[in-house]
Formats: structure tokens, C-alpha cells, sequence
């Protein structure tokens, strides 16, 4: 009888830690650039250039969240841990990373997250769409609920700074390189188009 004492106080206490757990945000320093139709991240810009373009942006820091595509509901499912099948335990980023790495692997893996809709959600990994790298989400504030997807990674120097985008940024999200004589947005946006 004891054994199922201790059973019913381990599960709650998972539970409430599900309740007060959050995605795990990424600190990227970088403008958030968007127009009518398109979300960019950009480095390496001036604001005097960005008062010029047709174009909101914000600065200095944007906040990232991760979310997968679940394919039984019509919702993103943004990972806060992951428990694989052979019972390692990976919460906030390492869970995305664990998913990205080996989560074909492990389609049995079990996932607890928060849906875009702000429930909690438990599935397991199969139930995830993996066939694409994790969605990138966007907000200005670490506290908001990310919720405007990043099209792509706007790249003025042809190069994507390490010290900027972590490796995980730029496995998800396509790098576009643009001149800084171009007209930025234009060009980011038609080539956003090519890859759709």
C-alpha cells in the first residue's frame, strides 16, 4: 500500500512541474524584421537602414521558441522535454536538440510541451511531424508566447555569424544572403518565395 502512496506523489509532482513549465526561449541579438507577409532575422544592419525600408522591425533582442507540427491536432507543439525510450530525461533546449538529432530514431520517445494554444500537451515523438526541422517562433519578450513563425535568416555579409546564430537557428531556418545594395526586404522576400 505504501508503494502506492509514493506512486500518487510522484505523479503529482509531475504534473505541477508540467503546469509551471514553459518553453524554452533562446536570446538571439538580432532585429526581427517583418512586412505584411514575411518574418526575417537580421545582424549586421543599421536602424537609420531599417527607418528607410517599408518595414517593421524591433530591437535589440528577439526571443526564439522551437514548435513541431503535431499531426493528430491542429496545433505546434513546442517541446519542453523529452524522455527517450530507454529512459534518459532532456528538458529545455537539450530536448530540442535531442529531437533534432535523434528524434527519427526514437519515435517512441515521449514529449511533454505546451500547444500554441497554451494547453499542455504529452504525445509521443511518432506523433510529431519530423519530416522538416523544428519551426522557428518569434517574440520580442521572453515572457510573451511566441507566436509569428520566422521565415529565414537574412544573411547582409554572406556569412551567418556563429557568435550571432546558434547552430540550432541556423539548422532551422533557410540563410538568405542578400546585397546591402539590394532592396532587402524585396529581395528576401521574392527568394523566400523561390523556396516555398
Amino acid at each position: 500500500m505504501q508503494w502506492g502512496f509514493d506512486a500518487a506523489i510522484f505523479v503529482c509532482s509531475v504534473v505541477s512541474a508540467m503546469k509551471n513549465s514553459s518553453p524554452p526561449v533562446e536570446a538571439v541579438d538580432c532585429y526581427l524584421l517583418s512586412n505584411k507577409q514575411h518574418i526575417f532575422l537580421v545582424h549586421a544592419i543599421n536602424s537609420l537602414e531599417l527607418g528607410s525600408m517599408h518595414a517593421r522591425y524591433s530591437y535589440p533582442m528577439t526571443h526564439v521558441r522551437y514548435g513541431l507540427n503535431s499531426l493528430k491536432a491542429q496545433h505546434i507543439i513546442f517541446p519542453v522535454r523529452v524522455i527517450s525510450d530507454y529512459g534518459a530525461v532532456y528538458s529545455d533546449m537539450s530536448a530540442i536538440d535531442w529531437i533534432i538529432k535523434k528524434g527519427l530514431a526514437h519515435p517512441r520517445a515521449d514529449v511533454d510541451g505546451v500547444m500554441s494554444n497554451g494547453a499542455m500537451a504529452a504525445c509521443m515523438l511518432r506523433e510529431l511531424d519530423l519530416s522538416a526541422a523544428p519551426s522557428v517562433y518569434v517574440d520580442c519578450d521572453s515572457k510573451e508566447y511566441a507566436n509569428r513563425r520566422v521565415d529565414a535568416i537574412i544573411s547582409l555579409e554572406e556569412t551567418v555569424s556563429r557568435e550571432v546564430y546558434s547552430s540550432r537557428i541556423r539548422h532551422c531556418l533557410p540563410v538568405i544572403d542578400v546585397s546591402d545594395s539590394d532592396d532587402i526586404i524585396r529581395s528576401a522576400t521574392y527568394q523566400v518565395h523561390r523556396l516555398i
